[in-house]
């Protein structure tokens, strides 16, 4: 994805839309579950999403910016690779269907990795490159448990 056109804080707005997917994605996975061990990785996973876009809404902060609607590009491409998808995964009823439902949420945590590889190779400011590493690394373990949770 070239996010080379887009605004930095526009991409962090993005961000923080993909990690309140992600976080809702997991909280509806804890309510669909009956085993108390997956829940409880899942509540893990969840609050991680939480951290990942309070630190994207630390960075509009820090560039004077609030969440805003996004612009029609990028908003596009939340719509068609993660809130689309999401609705009809949601509407097919799969997220009662535990190894379904991993199995999305382990596409969804790649797209999600291969955004912030993307927004990565974009940025010259090492200090955002240092935090961006850290949660590319922890998305990267979020597919890693779903993948454990899924051999269960």
């Amino acid at each position: 994805m070239d996010l080379s056109k887009f605004r930095i804080d526009e991409v962090y707005q993005f961000a923080v839309a993909i990690e309140q997917g992600g976080f809702d994605f997991y909280e509806k996975l804890i309510q669909a579950s009956d085993n108390t061990r997956v829940k409880n990785e899942l509540k893990f996973l969840r609050d991680e999403e939480a951290q990942h876009k309070a630190f994207f809404q630390g960075e509009l902060r820090k560039k004077g910016q609030s969440e805003a609607a996004l612009g029609p590009g990028l908003d596009k491409v939340l719509q068609e690779e993660f809130v689309r998808p999401m609705e009809e995964f949601y509407r097919g009823a799969k997220v009662g269907k535990t190894a379904e439902a991993l199995r999305f949420g382990i596409a969804v945590e790649q797209k999600t990795i291969d955004f912030y590889g993307d927004l990565r190779k974009q940025s010259q400011d090492e200090a955002f490159l240092k935090d961006l590493d850290a949660i590319i690394a922890e998305e990267k373990k979020h597919k890693q448990k779903l993948n454990i949770i899924l051999a269960y």
